[in-house]
């Protein structure tokens, strides 16, 4: 198949990323160790390194830092300031609650946040939206230190090796095509099959295809008929010289998302593992 482009990226909204670029935890703010032999083994199971060394951070540092997402938040988009306002004041105000919401923050476990939602009455989105900008610097700064413990070209699996996250973009890299996954949460990069569906591991041919734009054959979008999920995809080869920034491609790529969406496919990379 194959689709007229239609890019269009807001410029509020690359403002602001260029400013949750420059929202990091300060030192100390994550600190992490790597795992033992016993963890490794796990890790080699597949279970990501987040839930078999999980780093230690600081309470106090990741509330400062869902202020500032806030802040950059409202600045660019005005119209969700009060439900950013809502959702400020609903969060835990005691230590101990505070704690206990970062540790359900890491663990990517979401019943804490429902029952949030549910008792202050809050746009899910917004909460969402919110608690996940402000968890992708900490999870960066934990990608970078986590790095050199496992050897992501051996995980081959459709999470991401690090904080289990699904892929939000894939890139064929020049060589020899083979395929790489992109977590856009810790914008951990990792080797995956070059066939098969990464969500629901389908493997059958027949059961995928990919659509380009016309015009445009640096980007496909890879779609999977069996669980109806897509994943945008850069093909390296076609790119030229030009210097492949994986954030900045997956931003930049919403057109893609808004047109796999249009065809009835659905963004996995949103989804709970």
């Amino acid at each position: 198949m194959s689709r007229p482009p239609e890019v269009f990226v807001p410029e509020d909204m690359i403002a602001f990323y260029k400013e949750l670029l420059g929202i990091t935890p300060d030192e100390g703010t994550v600190r992490a160790a790597p795992p033992g032999p016993e963890e490794k083994k796990q890790w080699e199971a597949g279970v990501p390194l987040l839930l078999v060394a999980p780093p230690s951070v600081d309470t106090a540092a990741f509330f400062a830092l869902l202020r500032r997402v806030a802040d950059a938040a409202v600045k660019h988009n005005p119209g969700l300031a009060q439900d950013v306002t809502q959702v400020l004041e609903a969060l835990p105000a005691d230590p101990v609650e505070q704690e206990m919401f970062v540790a359900s923050v890491l663990s990517r476990e979401g019943t804490r946040l429902e029952q949030l939602v549910r008792d202050a009455h809050l746009s899910p989105e917004t909460l969402g939206f919110l608690v996940n900008h402000a968890l992708k610097p900490i999870m960066r700064a934990y990608a970078q230190e986590a790095a050199g413990w496992c050897n992501t070209e051996e995980w081959q699996r459709g999470i991401c090796p690090v904080c289990g996250g699904r892929p939000s973009l894939a890139i064929l890299e020049k060589e020899v095509g083979r395929r790489y996954l992109y977590c856009g949460l810790c914008e951990t990069r990792w080797r995956y099959k070059r066939i098969g569906c990464p969500f629901c591991e389908t493997e059958a041919p027949d059961g995928q295809e990919f659509f380009t734009l016309e015009g445009n054959d640096k980007y496909r979008i890879y779609v999977c008929s069996t669980c109806r999920g897509y994943l945008k995809t850069i093909d390296e080869r076609r790119a030229g010289e030009e210097e492949i920034d994986l954030f900045w491609e997956d931003i930049g790529t919403v057109h893609l998302d808004i047109l796999a969406m249009r065809e009835g496919y659905v963004n996995r990379s949103l989804e709970p593992v």
